[in-house]
């Protein structure tokens, strides 16, 4: 039981802000004075607080302990999720966005740190990939039901934030509640490079794979695939490939050896590629499943190695960093997508798919140019 609720506490991580992107045409249409990027903006909301409570996460975990920070964060997460559908006005959603991202800010790390406390090495790595698998379950969930609750009305979408009060009472029942560790003495230590190495790797991850929820709503009503029904379901293969990968991440990772990184990134690309050239759902979909297995091989790789990087009472700081980079690469995807399409003259959801394609490329081209020039100094 103390696995399940340590899973059961990612699922509501990752993919929790983009739950209601399937209902982002119907919110749109019902604040019509509020621009498209505005509109956007509801995603990645939850970012914005996430990067003010991240980063003092590892803090408040020592000062609180670790069961008493996860309630404070489940409390904020379920009156922040489940309050946006009872909004009466853009001001007071978003708001309700923001609650909503100071419990995820305090449940991503501690998702992360509290796996990374009761497990090791390569029981440690496949926890990881369970975490990714339950967080994706969670968005192949929550976007169908979005999907079909915002054909009656965009309100009841935000009912998904429900499985909040599941996972409270999960956390309650079976966390054992340790003494914080300010009143054990600790060893204060500086988070070593590479923590800050990985932590920038998961920023630029997070823009990649978010630029799919914040764009594909108004992605397929332009290009006049479908409505938030088909949305939905497109953005459910999304992370129904990464709930798959999860429980394959560790055996496709030693296929590959050091060509793992390498692999997901190309994998990526193709899928971006495949996306910006979609006119139907089914191609539509053949993307967001190769996009979806890429992030969802690559992501609790990034984690874990971020992990690894420290020991001990630093792993919860380390996360907090880490933490704060998806924040980061959460909120800015909108800003800087949509800031690059103006600057390049085209602010069309195809062009900012094609983007994504050749960045993530060559990205791939620079890591294989990496292990090529490393097997040349051997």
């Amino acid at each position: 039981m103390l696995r399940l609720t340590l899973l059961s506490i990612s699922l509501l991580t990752v993919f929790a802000s983009a739950a209601i992107a399937p209902a982002l045409s119907e919110i749109a249409a019902a604040f019509p004075q509020v621009s498209a990027t505005r509109i956007k903006s509801l995603l990645t909301a939850p970012a914005l607080a996430m990067m003010v409570v991240s980063p003092f996460a590892g803090w408040l975990s020592h000062r609180l302990g670790s069961k008493r920070l996860l309630v404070i964060g489940l409390v904020f997460y379920i009156g922040g999720g489940l309050g946006g559908g009872l909004a009466q006005s853009f001001g007071l959603l978003f708001t309700m966005r923001l609650l909503l991202g100071v419990g995820i800010g305090i449940l991503m790390p501690l998702s992360s740190g509290l796996v990374a406390e009761f497990f090791e090495g390569r029981e440690r790595l496949r926890m990881m990939g369970l975490s990714s698998s339950v967080s994706s379950f969670f968005g192949v969930g929550a976007n169908i039901l979005v999907g079909y609750l915002a054909l009656f009305s965009w309100r009841y979408g935000f009912a998904v934030y429900a499985i909040g009060i599941l996972v409270l009472v999960l956390a309650l029942t079976y966390i054992p509640l340790k003494p914080p560790a300010a009143k054990v003495a600790v060893p204060r230590a500086r988070l070593p490079l590479a923590v800050y190495g990985w932590a920038l790797a998961v920023f630029v991850q997070l823009m990649a794979i978010y630029a799919v929820p914040v764009n594909i709503a108004l992605f397929m009503t332009e290009n006049a695939i479908g409505g938030p029904r088909e949305t939905g379901i497109a953005l459910s293969c999304l992370t129904a490939a990464s709930f798959f990968t999860g429980f394959l991440g560790v055996r496709v990772r030693g296929w590959l050896g050091r060509y793992f990184v390498f692999a997901t990134l190309v994998l990526g690309a193709l899928g971006y590629w495949l996306l910006a050239t979609a006119d139907s759902l089914g191609i539509a979909i053949a993307a967001l499943l190769a996009i979806g297995f890429g992030n969802g091989f690559l992501m609790p790789y990034l984690f874990f190695c971020a992990t690894t990087a420290v020991t001990g009472a630093s792993v919860m700081g380390a996360m907090g960093v880490v933490g704060l980079a998806a924040s980061l690469g959460q909120f800015a995807t909108p800003i800087l997508l949509d800031g690059i399409a103006h600057g390049l003259g085209d602010t069309s959801t195809r062009f900012v798919f094609q983007f994504m394609a050749v960045a993530i490329a060559l990205a791939a081209a620079l890591v294989l140019g990496t292990l090529r020039l490393a097997s040349g100094r051997k």
